[in-house]
């Protein structure tokens, strides 16, 4: 069975709104909603160092509590919010039904990313999740898509990476012969990158899987004549 392999964070759950509501509902229980544009904008996209941002937070809120306490609540909170769109949830299913082995392929905590998963009801829906603090590599090394086909019971010849990131999905999947396709963001533009080029450029996930399904026949199936 052919493997699909999927990013979690902004690929298979977009984050974005997810944030934004924690933000809000933090905000009101302090009495800040004014505070809704700074918030975001310190948050970067979700790619600034998350110990500096919820420092800034709450530093600016008034908002006493610990570090360490402070980056629980928030974490539970923001990965307790985490859900897929139905087309994401259809475009797992048709590649099922297309014969398709799937794994998620994520680096980040074993707990977070764990809670994240279950929160948006993937587990039914894959094969597999590697996570990289319990494989003990992170994207782009191979070992972790390796240990992603291995869990999947599948294999990497043929396997297609589905991810948001130039140089954790695409290149790491080109590591080990896999295809890439990629989910463009705006800080991730495909100029300031190391030089990786995916196969496919898409907008959604859904968009994405549709066409590597289009590109490779159902098992038992011929593919069309022109």
């Amino acid at each position: 069975m052919p493997l699909l392999m999927c990013d979690l964070d902004d690929t298979l759950v977009v984050r974005p709104p997810i944030f934004r509501a924690w933000a809000e509902a933090f905000l009101a229980e302090r009495g800040r909603p004014d505070l809704l544009a700074w918030v975001v904008e310190q948050d970067g996209g979700g790619h600034r160092p998350r110990e500096e941002f919820l420092a800034a937070v709450a530093a600016e809120t008034g908002y006493d509590a610990p570090p360490d306490r402070f980056r629980r609540e928030y974490d539970a909170q923001v990965a307790d919010r985490y859900r897929t769109t139905p087309d994401t949830r259809q475009a797992l299913a048709s590649a099922r039904e297309h014969g398709w082995s799937i794994a998620i392929v994520t680096n980040g905590p074993t707990a977070g990313q764990g809670r994240k998963v279950r929160a948006a009801g993937l587990g039914p829906l894959v094969d597999a999740v590697c996570i990289s603090e319990e494989v003990g590599v992170r994207k782009p090394d191979p070992v972790i898509f390796e240990t992603a086909a291995e869990r999947a019971g599948s294999t990497l010849d043929g396997a297609w990476m589905v991810g948001d990131s130039l140089d954790a999905d695409v290149a790491g999947a080109h590591a080990v012969g896999a295809s890439a396709a990629w989910l463009p963001r705006a800080w991730d533009p495909l100029e300031h990158t190391s030089g990786a080029r995916p196969e496919l450029v898409s907008e959604s996930f859904a968009e994405a899987v549709g066409a590597i399904l289009a590109s490779r026949p159902a098992p038992g199936r011929a593919p069309a004549s022109g």
